[in-house]
């Protein structure tokens, strides 16, 4: 088997992507796990089987490891969209899917170890897969964009650019080329190109990662963070003493009940810079996300009117906008997460 310098130089820089990630895993796994943390490590491996998956050497020499590495490859999207719920979703709990979605889940592995890892992808479910692939894609990116208003971490609020500017714009450009001519994907220069894409991207994460000025804020990416016992002021800062108290003064007033409020919106009416308020209620108030602190207000006025006889007859819809929430759905939602029940059970057991 000939390579040339290109050729050399590409599994070159594959292999120093491919220790990176390693050392980023073994870091991972010596801190306390939690459900993100693992799902990073297993992405971060499906990468690795990327990399040594498209690496410039002809498809014979990989034997048995082809199809491995194949599996590996075709779960990573998959992976990421979970990793991606897992992050940005803090009621995400697969221990409580209902027993099916479980045994899909299992089944569909089942399937792509067949597929993939027996038969080397060797079929029409191949190109059909990258499709389903690029559909999981733009939900991340949907998912990602439509709650970063709403998120009030500001960790997690810089991992939602990265994972769309970079991560699933990358993917993207992935399958895109899987779907298209195999021409360009399969040339000398895009494999090195590819392959100095991943490792300068790896080495920046890393550099951001290890380095002590920003570990803090990296943490919550992929280390677990205790939310029952994390660590916020149970004193406001003198720097926010003023603006904590026009925002209780206002919230008060119920100016929560505004339709579609927004933390952009609730800036301006305090006159305060959005980042500041948005570090008081997450760093001192204690909320992950603004629809959270919006409902602190907004559930236990709803309860106040349920509990009251004089609203027996008063609709559920609307008590729900008459609060500020968009729709009925969204209410029902956030009312059960809270209390644990239905609106109208709630009504119901005061109201008998």
């Amino acid at each position: 088997m000939y390579l040339s310098f290109i050729d050399i130089f590409d599994l070159f820089l594959r292999f120093l992507a491919i220790g990176q990630l390693s050392l980023l895993c073994h870091y991972i796994l010596s801190k306390k796990q939690s459900l993100s943390s693992v799902l990073a490590i297993a992405v971060t491996i499906c990468l690795c089987a990327y990399l040594l998956l498209t690496a410039p050497l002809p498809d014979h020499n990989y034997g048995i490891l082809r199809g491995i590495l194949l599996f590996f490859t075709e779960v990573a999207p998959y992976l990421l969209w979970l990793f991606v719920f897992s992050l940005f979703k803090d009621n995400f709990e697969p221990n409580k899917w209902p027993p099916w979605i479980k045994a899909s889940i299992v089944l569909a592995l089942i399937w792509f170890m067949y597929f993939f890892g027996y038969m080397k992808g060797r079929g029409a479910f191949h190109q059909m897969n990258h499709i389903i692939e690029l559909l999981v894609i733009f939900h991340i990116v949907f998912i990602t964009i439509k709650e970063f208003p709403d998120d009030l971490v500001e960790a997690r609020r810089n991992a939602r650019l990265v994972t769309v500017i970079c991560t699933c714009m990358y993917a993207t450009l992935i399958l895109l080329l899987e779907l298209g001519d195999a021409t360009l994907r399969d040339s000398s220069t895009f494999s090195l190109l590819n392959a100095g894409v991943v490792l300068v991207s790896t080495s920046v994460f890393s550099w951001y990662y290890f380095n002590d000025k920003f570990t803090d804020k990296a943490k919550v990416v992929l280390i677990e963070e205790d939310k029952e016992d994390k660590a916020f002021s149970p004193t406001i800062p003198l720097v926010f003493k003023n603006v904590h108290q026009q925002l209780c003064q206002l919230m008060l007033d119920g100016f929560y009940e505004e339709t579609q409020l927004s933390i952009k919106q609730l800036a301006n009416k305090l006159n305060t810079p959005e980042h500041q308020l948005r570090e008081l209620i997450n760093t001192h108030l204690g909320y992950r996300n603004f629809s959270d602190f919006l409902s602190s207000y907004r559930i236990p006025a709803a309860c106040a009117q349920f509990e009251d006889i004089n609203y027996i007859r008063k609709p559920i819809l609307t008590i729900a906008l008459e609060l500020g929430y968009g729709s009925i759905a969204t209410f029902n939602r956030t009312f059960k997460a809270q209390k644990g029940m239905t609106p109208k059970e709630y009504r119901n057991k005061f109201q008998k």
